[in-house]
């Protein structure tokens, strides 16, 4: 289409002319009655939006089923690591660790009573909630703990552990895991129960074990390797 522009006594009028192409095609026009295809040609054009339509529709169904099924298989258990069997028996075998926890300024370290609990492979925990300790847990998840067998003359390993600490909400979970850190630390209750003691769950993820001849080995749960380094 071709837009001309006129101007008659002082007025702009606007007028267009239609240049026709001989190889343009003809408008489509609605089928005639007679015509045996029509039904056909009509079918041809509703196709399109009906096919994706149908696809659409498809396509949420999955996404619903999909949805379904990770709230079917959701769980609040933590995902278990296969830690290696040396930080299994050190872990079994000792009660002392040093948990390190950061502000924004700098690092803290406590001397904490521990008890690793196999079926779940989780490492338990408790505080008293007036500590500085307690506040930093709360702001944050990640910490380290170091733990060994050097106690004596034939200690052979020294491993520092990486994970997430989760501080434990009341509930039968919790009193298991209470039961069970009492039950692995029976001269320190005053350290267990009461009131104002909260439990504490470290889930580990990494892990750096070093030998008596200062050979260090590299463990992670990602990858679930096992690689020779440097201290």
């Amino acid at each position: 289409t071709r837009y001309v522009y006129r101007r008659t006594s002082g007025t702009v009028t606007l007028s267009s002319h239609l240049k026709t192409n001989k190889n343009m095609p003809p408008l489509a026009t609605a089928p005639n009655q007679n015509d045996p295809t029509a039904a056909l040609k009509l079918a041809l054009f509703a196709i399109p939006p009906v096919t994706m339509f149908i696809v659409s529709e498809i396509r949420k169904h999955k996404s619903r089923q999909l949805e379904s099924q990770l709230n079917t298989h959701a769980t609040n258990k933590p995902i278990k690591p296969p830690l290696p069997p040396i930080v299994q028996s050190l872990l079994s075998d000792c009660r002392l660790a040093y948990l390190s926890t950061a502000d924004n300024y700098a690092s803290h370290l406590s001397l904490m009573k521990f008890t690793y609990i196999k079926e779940d492979e989780v490492i338990v925990m408790s505080t008293n909630r007036n500590t500085k300790k307690f506040e930093l847990l709360v702001k944050q998840k990640g910490v380290a703990l170091l733990v060994h067998d050097f106690g004596g003359s034939n200690g052979s390993y020294s491993i520092t552990l990486n994970g997430e600490c989760e501080v434990l909400k009341d509930g039968e979970q919790t009193e298991k895991y209470r039961a069970a850190h009492l039950d692995h630390n029976p001269d320190y209750p005053q350290f267990i129960v009461g009131p104002d003691i909260a439990m504490l769950r470290i889930m580990v993820s990494s892990a750096r074990i070093c030998n008596i001849n200062d050979q260090v080995t590299q463990w992670n749960v990602s990858d679930n390797s096992k690689k020779t380094a440097n201290a």
